[in-house]
This record gives C-alpha cells, sequence and structure tokens, in this order.
C-alpha cells in the first residue's frame, strides 16, 4: 500500500500571510531569537516572550489555508490518514484548519500553553493574559513551542515516519530551507537513503538541500505550486 508522507516548513503557510522565521522580512530579522525562543533564557524574557507568541497567535487568528494547505486535505481525506502522512515544522493550526484530520506538530503548537510544575495544557487564542494553574496553583507558563536547546519528543516519531518510507512510497518537501531539521541528511541519496519518489518544492535554492537528489524540484510559491503537487502525489496513491 503506497503511502506519501508530506513535510513542511514555513514556506508553506507564507501564502496565507504568515511570516517566515528566517530570509528576508522574517520573524528573527524583527525580534531577537536568544530572548523569545531560547529554553536557557526565556524566563529571564517572560513578558517579552508571550508578548512575542501573542502576537502570532493574534495573526494566525484570521488566516486562513491557502491552496496548498487545501490540497494536503483534500489528499489526506481522500485516501486516509495511514496513506497521508503530514509532518510539519509549522506552529499555527492552518493544516487543520483546511480539513486534515491528523498532523503531526513536532516543534509544537502555537494555540497551547502548558504549565511548567505540572505540565497542564491549555488551548489559548489570542492575547496571553496572567492565569493560575487550576491543577496545581502555579503562574507560570510557558508556550507549547519547542524552544532553541530544548528536547523535541516528536522527533523520534517523525524520523520513524522516514525510515518506514519505501520504493513505492512518496515523499514531498514543501517550504523549508532545511537548515533546522536536516532534511537533505534525512533523505540521504537515492542510492543510500529513503527509496522513495522525492519532491521538493520552496521558493528559493537552498544551501542546505541539494535538489540533485530529488525527482521532482519545483522553485515557486507554495500555493502557485499545489496542483503539481497534487498531481505528484496522486501518481504515488492510485
Amino acid at each position: 500500500m503506497a503511502k506519501i508522507l508530506f513535510f513542511s516548513g514555513a514556506g508553506l503557510s507564507a501564502d496565507s500571510g504568515l511570516g517566515v522565521f528566517r530570509g528576508g522580512n522574517g520573524l528573527w530579522d524583527k525580534y531577537d531569537i536568544n530572548k523569545v525562543c531560547n529554553i536557557v533564557t526565556w524566563r529571564a524574557n517572560y513578558n517579552m516572550v508571550h508578548e512575542f507568541y501573542s502576537k502570532r497567535r493574534c495573526q494566525y487568528v484570521d488566516a486562513e489555508p491557502n491552496k496548498m494547505h487545501k490540497v494536503i486535505a483534500e489528499l489526506q481525506n481522500k485516501y486516509g490518514e495511514e496513506k497521508v502522512v503530514v509532518i510539519t515544522q509549522n506552529i499555527d493550526n492552518l493544516l487543520e484548519k483546511a480539513g486534515c484530520r491528523k498532523v503531526m506538530h513536532v516543534h509544537g503548537h502555537i494555540n497551547y500553553i502548558h504549565c511548567t510544575e505540572c505540565l497542564n495544557e491549555i488551548y489559548i487564542e489570542g492575547e496571553y493574559k496572567p492565569l493560575k494553574c487550576e491543577k496545581c496553583g502555579s503562574v507560570e507558563f510557558k508556550p507549547s513551542i519547542i524552544f532553541f536547546g530544548e528536547q523535541a519528543p516528536k522527533y523520534y516519531d517523525m524520523y520513524q515516519a522516514f525510515a518506514g518510507l519505501e520504493h513505492c512510497d512518496g515523499v514531498a518537501v514543501i517550504g523549508t530551507e532545511g537548515s533546522v531539521i536536516p532534511i537533505a541528511q534525512i533523505l540521504g541519496t537515492k542510492t543510500n537513503g529513503v527509496k522513495a519518489a522525492r519532491l521538493l518544492c520552496n521558493l528559493d535554492k537552498s544551501p542546505y538541500i541539494d535538489d540533485r537528489f530529488f525527482d521532482e524540484v519545483i522553485y515557486e510559491r507554495a500555493e502557485l505550486a499545489s496542483e503539481k503537487v497534487s498531481a505528484f502525489a496522486e501518481n504515488i496513491l492510485r
């Protein structure tokens, strides 16, 4: 039973108006990454951290899925969660808004915060306001997002998903430069790495990804490439 794995980064949601984290006009160009996304320093910058992610949540409330989100969701609903595996580095909920029923968020989800004492997790939209944990009474909450220097529990599941791909399967890499999660290393060469058919869709060429090891390469906005990606997936799944 052939399956396809979609692996996405911030470029997937850029056409929905959500800023990418790196590159021209990236969010990290406007905020100090070592203050708002660092497991060692975040407590010292507690208010700034929550201000930053509150702004992101407010931005995400009105954001709508673009054509690529919808294509991925349509494929998952058509063929099922076992045949269309969706893994994203993104912390937004646009894949779910588009209709995806199962998404692995390897870097966490912006709409959740958790108590640092008992790990009680709370769903939140919009601005963060100080609150007390209903379970333990703590007043310290951390965004449920993986900070730099923090362990990412979902990485194990992600690596297992890639390791399970076979010759008849496919993998579509969309909107990631490959600097945080080294997708090029994970896939390897076609001779010594993942055997599945490969598609790469990025806005620009990345120094971290050798596109020679992909069967199909698309350099354009994710939304504009949605039909090509859909055709690639359908050829795998039919």
